[in-house]
C-alpha cells in the first residue's frame, strides 16, 4: 500500500567524511561577487556552508536545504524513497508490515553509511503516497472515458494521456498506466498482468499527512499501516467514487478489436468498411431520412444514386457488425469495476 515516503529528519548529525555533495554559492563572472550561502551543518564545531547539499542513489534521495528563516541553524534534512522499491527492487507489488520495517531499516543503514547519524523512527513524515495496482479487464485507455468524468472535491483534474490527476498543492489522487510507466523507465514488465492500472493517493505536505492519516512520525506510521489502507479507501471513495455513471452502452477496447478483426477478414479496405458500418449503426433509425436528404442536396441524380448506394452498403455492413452482438460494456460497468477493485 505504501509507495513514496518523504521523511524530515528532526534530529541528525553529519559526521566527518560524509558522502554528501555540496553546492557552493554562485560567483558572478563579471564582478566576481559571491552569492548567498547558508549554514548547512556543523561538524566538530566547524560550520559547513553552501547553497544546499545532497546525496542521490538508485533508491534514495537525500537533500539538505538551509533554513533561510533561521540563519545559522542546521539545515532541514529530507529523505525520499519508495518503500517497495527499497524492500524488493520494484514498486509494482506492495509491501506488508514486515517489508515496510525492512525498508526503513535499509534507509537507516544507508544514512549511516553516508555519514548521517539519526534515528529514522523519530523522523516526521513530510509526504506519504498510498498506492494500489489493479488488474483491469480493459487496457488503461479503455477506462479513460470513465476517468475523464470523475470529479474530485475542490480539485483540478489534469489529463496527461496515460495519467489522470486530481488534486491541489496539498494532496493528489492519480490513475495511470503502470506498465507504460515501467517501459518508459526501461524496466521489465515480463510476467505482469497486461492491463495494470495504478491508483494512488498522495499527501504532499506534512500538514496534510497529519490531517489525512492522523499521525506525524515514522514510528506512528509503522504502527498504523492498517489505518493507512482504511484512509486510502475512504478518501478515494469520498473524492472520486461518490457518484454513479449511467448504464449507457459504450464500445470497449475489446469490442473495438473484435469489430475491426471481423471487418479485416471481410475486406481489404477493412478500416473504411468498419468506419462506414459504424456510422450507419449510429444512423440506423434515420437511414431513410438520410437518403431523402441526399436526393435533395446532391447536384444531380447520378451523384445521389452513388451516395445512396454507399449508404446501403454501409447498412449491410452495419448488419454484419450487429451479428457480433451489442456491446456488453457500459459506462456504469467500467466505473463499478474500477470502484470495486480500487476500494477492495
Amino acid at each position: 500500500m505504501l509507495d513514496t515516503l518523504k521523511l524530515n529528519l528532526e534530529e541528525f548529525e553529519v559526521l566527518p567524511g560524509t558522502d554528501l555533495q555540496l553546492q557552493p554559492p554562485s560567483i558572478n563572472a563579471g564582478s566576481g561577487a559571491i552569492g548567498a550561502e547558508h549554514v548547512l551543518w556543523r561538524t566538530n564545531g566547524r560550520e559547513v556552508r553552501g547553497v544546499k547539499a545532497w546525496h542521490n542513489s538508485e533508491r534514495f534521495n537525500v537533500t539538505l536545504n538551509p533554513r533561510r528563516e533561521a540563519p545559522g541553524t542546521q539545515a532541514v534534512c529530507l529523505v525520499q524513497f519508495s518503500v517497495p522499491k527499497v524492500a524488493h527492487g520494484g514498486n509494482y507489488y506492495p509491501t506488508d508490515h514486515k517489508g515496510t520495517v525492512a525498508a526503513l531499516a535499509a534507509v537507516q543503514k544507508h544514512l549511516d553509511d553516508i555519514g548521517i547519524k539519526c534515528n529514522v523512527t523519530r523522523a516526521s513524515v513530510a509526504r506519504l503516497d498510498a498506492a494500489k495496482t489493479i488488474e483491469g479487464r480493459e487496457p488503461f485507455s479503455g477506462y479513460a472515458p470513465v476517468l475523464s468524468r470523475l470529479q474530485g472535491k475542490r480539485t483540478e483534474r489534469r489529463d496527461y494521456g496515460n495519467m489522470f490527476l486530481w488534486g491541489n498543492t496539498r494532496w493528489e489522487a492519480a490513475f495511470y498506466d503502470k506498465l507504460e510507466e515501467m517501459r518508459r523507465l526501461k524496466l521489465s514488465v515480463a510476467g505482469l498482468p497486461a492491463h495494470s492500472v495504478r491508483a494512488e493517493l498522495r499527501a504532499l505536505k506534512a500538514v496534510k499527512v497529519r490531517e489525512m492519516f492522523g499521525f506525524s512520525t515514522v514510528a506512528q506510521l509503522v504502527d498504523g499501516l492498517d489505518h493507512v489502507r482504511a484512509v486510502y479507501r475512504e478518501q478515494m471513495e469520498a473524492q472520486l467514487f461518490r457518484h454513479e455513471l449511467p448504464a449507457d452502452p459504450v464500445l470497449s477496447s475489446s469490442d473495438l478489436v473484435e469489430q475491426l478483426e471481423a471487418a479485416r477478414d471481410r475486406s481489404p479496405y477493412w478500416f473504411r468498411a468498419w468506419f462506414r458500418a459504424w456510422g450507419m449503426q449510429q444512423l440506423a433509425r434515420d437511414a431513410d431520412a438520410l437518403k431523402q436528404a441526399v436526393r435533395l442536396v446532391a447536384p444531380n441524380r447520378m451523384t445521389a444514386y452513388r451516395i445512396i448506394r454507399e449508404i446501403e452498403q454501409g447498412e449491410r455492413e452495419g448488419l454484419a457488425l450487429q451479428k457480433l452482438g451489442p456491446s456488453s460494456t457500459t459506462w456504469g460497468a467500467l466505473y463499478d469495476e474500477l470502484k470495486e477493485k480500487v476500494l477492495a
